[in-house]
């Protein structure tokens, strides 16, 4: 090769290495994932201008549009607002206006702790079956629960108050609402209805949640482990705590199995308390989730445990039966 042919291929090499890290302030691409800040820093432009132009650039941003989708979804957009009165009030601009610092502190935290190291795609690869391949945008934004994934995009919501009491908090939980987009590729994007009246659905969808719950709470324990993180979160003391995880896991099975007896019974209000209860309080199918991955990985490996993404998730809850007291 000539001297003039390597000059240029060391340009071209140098110009594809920055465009796989930083495109722009708000955007950061590392392999196949794209580390998104746009709505993050709209959101903070918003709220320190009042500028109601800014959130017309807001409702074109692809946050703003994941969260959208999501809630539509989920149900948490009842009122079935407009994208820019959706924005608006998830922004909640006069509660966030005192915490702008914080918040521009956590943007900044997570562009060089999280997204320029690549740290929560790195993680995730080790709980995802040997190949696998993001296509994922992890958009960081202001307003709308911890995080969430819908389809195989995902959001971490830096002004949330775990994060702006402990802003390291955005890196673990980073890495948990990517493994789930990890998660939904695999199962080939079908999430779940929420659409649904018997118990053979309920069943099928605990499944699911307690796999794809369980599975992104243990991909970031040895993390926390190494750092000495476990103690940051009621997730992971909660884990530390033999006699109450002993607690946790027989009361999931009794609301598990409560909807095994017939698959074909109505649902009551009283079967979606309990659906309620495994969310919220003791976080049932977080923490018996995480417990299962656990043993399944311990007991047969790494490579089982990741292959049982892509199955129906019932065959996660079975595996943990057959080995549990083994």
């Amino acid at each position: 090769m000539g001297k003039l042919s390597s000059i240029i291929l060391l340009l071209i090499l140098s110009f594809s290495s920055s465009e796989q890290n930083v495109v722009s302030n708000e955007i950061i691409i590392k392999g196949n994932v794209i580390y998104d800040f746009t709505l993050a820093e709209l959101s903070t432009k918003y709220i320190a201008t009042n500028d109601i132009f800014v959130l017309s650039e807001i409702a074109g941003s692809e946050g703003i549009k994941l969260l959208y989708n999501h809630a539509s979804w989920s149900g948490n957009n009842a009122e079935k607002l407009p994208l820019k009165e959706f924005a608006k009030k998830i922004i909640d601009r006069n509660n966030n206006v005192n915490n702008i610092n914080a918040i521009l502190g956590n943007i900044q935290y997570a562009k060089d702790s999280v997204a320029s190291s690549d740290y929560p795609q790195q993680v995730c690869l080790n709980y995802l079956p040997k190949g696998f391949s993001f296509s994922s945008r992890l958009c960081y934004t202001v307003g709308y629960d911890l995080g969430i994934t819908y389809l195989n995009n995902s959001s971490v919501n830096i002004s949330h108050k775990h994060y702006l009491d402990n802003c390291s908090e955005i890196k673990y939980y980073s890495i948990h609402e990517l493994h789930h987009a990890g998660f939904n590729t695999l199962k080939k994007n079908r999430m779940p209805s929420l659409n649904i009246s018997t118990y053979g659905e309920m069943s099928k969808l605990i499944a699911y949640l307690t796999h794809l719950e369980g599975m992104a709470v243990y991909a970031a324990y040895d993390e926390r482990k190494k750092n000495n993180s476990l103690n940051d979160d009621p997730d992971y003391i909660a884990l530390q705590d033999t006699l109450l995880m002993k607690k946790l896991i027989n009361r999931y099975f009794e609301i598990y199995n409560h909807f095994m007896v017939d698959t074909i019974d109505t649902l009551t209000e009283n079967d979606w308390s309990m659906f309620r209860e495994l969310s919220s309080g003791d976080r049932l199918w977080y923490r018996v989730g995480s417990g299962m991955a656990e043993i399944i990985d311990k007991k047969t490996g790494r490579e089982k445990l990741t292959s049982l993404i892509s199955e129906p998730s019932e065959n996660f809850i079975n595996t943990y039966l057959l080995l549990k007291d083994k």
